[in-house]
């Protein structure tokens, strides 16, 4: 019964029809005519007009785009850790929860500050684990906001503590 089966459903190439539309069965006319120009659907492809430049050299094409924060700088090359957070929802419960996520990110001008909110893109490996790239500072840290205050920031050592203005 199985051996009747296979043979009733596999159909042989000699039983398709020549003058079909569809591409089962190449005709003889547009195999040449393929060959000597190429189809306007394949240069299409190739095509960069339009794209905008790409950020840097690791950069892709439709790369992902996160916010995280960053976690750690300064412990290797033109690197910094980013911590992404996502929102889930559990499915029994409705009870919503955090999910995080770390990533090295290549930061070639060194621009990140620990607790910098920053925009990251996802690029072509640049190393063994690093496969995002630093776009922009979204919110800077504390430190940064203190540092670009200049002059007229007092420094936390010189600010006079709650406790001993109170006593006296």
């Amino acid at each position: 019964m199985l051996r009747s089966l296979a043979s009733s459903t596999a159909r042989p190439l000699a039983r398709l029809s020549p003058s079909c539309s569809c591409s089962c069965a190449p005709s003889p006319s547009s195999s040449s005519s393929s060959s000597s120009s190429p189809s306007p659907s394949s240069s299409r492809l190739f095509s960069t007009q339009g794209l905008p430049k790409p950020a840097s050299k690791y950069t892709l094409a439709k790369g992902l785009e996160l916010k995280g924060t960053v976690v750690t700088t300064g412990k290797m090359q033109q690197t910094c850790t980013v911590s992404v957070e996502r929102r889930m929802t559990d499915h029994k419960t409705l009870k919503e929860y955090s999910q995080h996520t770390k990533y090295l990110v290549h930061d070639p001008q060194l621009t990140c500050v620990v607790g910098d909110q920053v925009k990251i893109r996802n690029c072509r490996p640049v190393s063994a684990r690093k496969r995002f790239e630093f776009v922009e500072v979204v919110k800077g840290a504390r430190e940064r906001v203190q540092s670009n205050l200049g002059a007229g920031a007092v420094p936390h050592e010189a600010r006079p503590e709650a406790g001993a203005g109170a006593q006296a």
